[in-house]
């Protein structure tokens, strides 16, 4: 045996991988831009929804007159059962479409923030800027002109 050196421990667990400095922790990272479009997602979710429930409706008043049905009682019934499932469709749904509203505008709002951040420091003289963003975001041909701004102004100094 050995006297003075530590034996290897292997651990059970591997420690996590380091974080990448340009990896965005929040997906609200432009609230504005963001929340516009989440609203306008959910404006023509219930456009759609209003104009899915005026045509059904419409579709089964003119059914049940032609019939004579109008004043029964079970289509008084019809006509609320469907108003509550396009109601429950909306609550079903509007989480879904704001969570990818959200999801969607962040490849987007992201790059523009960093993108922002950079040409804030260019302006201010600093062309030691570097934009590295994420493979499937938006606006990586914006942040590689940029890169060569930034370069080529550095050389020029």
């Amino acid at each position: 045996m050995q006297t003075g050196m530590p034996t290897p421990v292997t651990p059970l667990f591997r420690s996590p991988k380091p974080s990448r400095p340009y990896r965005r922790r929040h997906l609200l990272v432009n609230r504005p831009l963001q929340y516009r479009f989440v609203g306008a997602l959910l404006l023509i979710l219930l456009a759609l929804s209003g104009i899915g429930l005026a045509t059904v409706c419409l579709t089964l008043w003119v059914t049940l007159q032609t019939f004579g049905l109008a004043r029964d009682p079970v289509t008084v019934a019809l006509f609320a059962t469907v108003g509550w499932s396009l109601t429950l469709e909306l609550l079903i749904v509007a989480p879904f479409v704001i969570w990818l509203g959200i999801v969607l505008t962040h490849k987007v709002a992201g790059p523009l923030v960093r993108i922002q951040a950079a040409l804030a420091r260019m302006v201010n003289g600093d062309y030691d800027v570097h934009l590295r963003l994420r493979k499937r975001d938006a606006l990586v041909e914006v942040a590689e002109g940029i890169n060569r701004l930034a370069a080529s102004l550095r050389a020029r100094r």
